[in-house]
């Protein structure tokens, strides 16, 4: 597990540069343990665990975590795709759980048989594995249950329409309009989040310096 967490951090935190400001966070480290026990923990807890849904209640959950405690549940890399923003190493593992082509980084985390796939065209993802609660803080799980009760209903239409409004969607949209997956910079998460809590910009800032400083040691789960 240790070379996983020392390989995942090696490629997980690139910066982009912007006219005018810095850079861009556009990665952020990602455990792939985690990544798993919070999709299970989302699949056991939706009615229509589709790629759509997941994807979105693990955005929502990240969006709403990152600007009330200053760090992402899941992280990673975050694309505005067409209906709406997308957890880039989220939907790369359930497409792989379809043709059978795991990511060498999922290996081990026991995701092959920890969810049955079925139907189509839009496959549903339901859980046949309990999540790992270890890997999910307290914080984690709290945010999970608020994002599910208020979005977990939601229809396709409903979601997209409310993702697409959010500042940091539009801005990836609007930097990148030629692009087919602009990157979401994490920084935009705290523009019209109503769940901000003042000083978790500064949190979130300075964890991902550490993270660049010391990429062999991976952010606390």
């Amino acid at each position: 597990m240790w070379l996983q967490h020392r390989a995942m951090l090696h490629n997980a935190a690139p910066c982009q540069h912007r006219e005018g400001e810095l850079y861009m966070i556009t990665r952020l480290p990602l455990d792939p343990e985690k990544l798993v026990a919070a999709m299970l923990y989302v699949t056991s807890r939706v009615s229509d665990p589709t790629k759509f849904k997941i994807g979105k209640i693990i955005f929502l959950g990240d969006f709403v975590h990152v600007a009330k405690y200053g760090r992402a549940i899941v992280g990673g890399r975050y694309c505005a795709l067409p209906n709406g923003p997308v957890p880039s190493e989220v939907l790369d593992l359930l497409n792989g759980l379809i043709s059978g082509d795991i990511a060498p980084e999922f290996w081990g985390t026991g995701i092959e048989t920890a969810l049955q796939v079925s139907g189509d065209p839009y496959p549903t993802f339901m859980p046949k594995a309990k999540p790992d609660m270890s890997m999910l803080s307290v914080s984690d799980v709290e945010i999970l249950d608020k994002v599910i009760a208020e979005f977990g209903n939601w229809n396709f239409h409903r979601l997209v329409e409310f993702t697409h409004s959010l500042p940091a969607y539009m801005k990836a949209a609007e930097r990148e309009p030629d692009s087919r997956n602009p990157a979401i910079d994490y920084e935009d998460f705290f523009e019209g989040n109503s769940y901000v809590v003042p000083g978790t910009k500064q949190e979130l800032l300075e964890n991902y310096a550490l993270s660049r400083a010391f990429p062999e040691h991976p952010l606390a789960v």
